[in-house]
Formats: structure tokens, C-alpha cells, sequence
């Protein structure tokens, strides 16, 4: 019964809030929705710890916060990452004009092309090449989880650099 009447009461805060927020406009609004859901997390949050539920939020925020580093860390490569990926599943749906290798194995590969993939900026020196290729290898090679075709493309991207 308690726990009808808490969904009642909540569910009657919402309806007032909601009339509240479509009355106002502008600035008001946007300051009475952050405080709205402001209010909501600190009541959710206090409610989980009355019942003693906030744990499980507890360990999952600790575990994010623990990950977040590393997550920034890899955060930098998606792009690169991504459009790799969407090359050789291209090429494995047989949407490019030859199956194997890809037609973009056959054509040369562009200087800003290599830069992107070795994550590189102008100015870089033959030095920045070698570390950029290392890194990457150590991260996309086929022994560690990487596949052929990304291990080839960051080759030919070093080969491109260096000549």
C-alpha cells in the first residue's frame, strides 16, 4: 500500500511539473528542467540509499570512473578505427568492384590518408613515423586481436610517410 501511494504522489509531482515546464517559456524553462532534474537525481539517489539499493550504483560509478582512462586513452583511434572497419566490410559484402584485395590496395595511398591512420599532425618527423607505426601495431596487430587488413593499411601508411 505504501509503495501505491509513493506512485501516486510521484506520478501527481510529474503532472504538475509537466504543466509547470509547458506554461513557461524561454530561459525559465531551461532553468526549471535542469532544476526538475536536478531534484529528481538527488531523490532517486536518497530513496536507493534509504533502501539500501545504492550499491549496485555505487560499484557501477566506481567501475566507470576506474575505466574512464583507459576508455579516453582508445577514445582517440575510433575514427581511424571505424573507417577501416567499414572498408573491409565493404569489401567482404562484395559492394566494391573487386573482391580481393581491395581496390584500395591497388591505388596509392594519400599522404593526409596515412597521416589519419598513424595519427600523425604536419611537421611530423621520420622519428614520429616509426613511434606512431609501433604503437599502432602493438594495439592492431593480427597476434593481439587486430586483423590483417588494419595491420596492411597502418604498413602501407608508414611506407607512404617514409618515402
Amino acid at each position: 500500500m505504501a509503495r501505491f501511494i509513493i506512485l501516486i504522489a510521484v506520478f501527481g509531482i510529474a503532472l504538475i511539473l509537466w504543466h509547470k515546464i509547458s506554461k513557461t517559456s524561454g530561459a525559465e524553462r531551461k532553468k526549471l528542467i535542469f532544476w526538475s532534474i536536478t531534484g529528481s537525481t538527488i531523490a532517486i539517489l536518497g530513496l536507493l540509499a534509504v533502501t539500501g539499493h545504492l550499491n549496485v550504483i555505487t560499484a557501477a560509478i566506481a567501475g566507470a570512473v576506474a575505466l574512464l582512462p583507459k576508455l579516453l586513452q582508445f577514445a582517440k583511434y575510433l575514427p581511424f578505427i571505424s573507417r577501416l572497419y567499414t572498408q573491409q566490410k565493404q569489401q567482404q559484402n562484395g559492394q566494391q568492384q573487386t573482391q580481393t584485395p581491395p581496390s584500395r590496395g591497388k591505388q596509392a595511398m594519400s599522404t593526409d590518408e596515412a597521416m589519419e591512420i598513424l595519427a600523425l599532425k604536419p611537421g611530423y618527423s621520420k622519428d614520429d613515423v616509426i613511434q606512431a607505426h609501433r604503437r599502432m601495431m602493438q594495439k592492431m596487430h593480427p597476434d593481439r586481436g587486430g586483423s590483417d587488413y588494419l595491420a596492411a593499411q597502418i604498413n602501407k601508411a608508414k611506407n607512404t610517410l617514409l618515402s
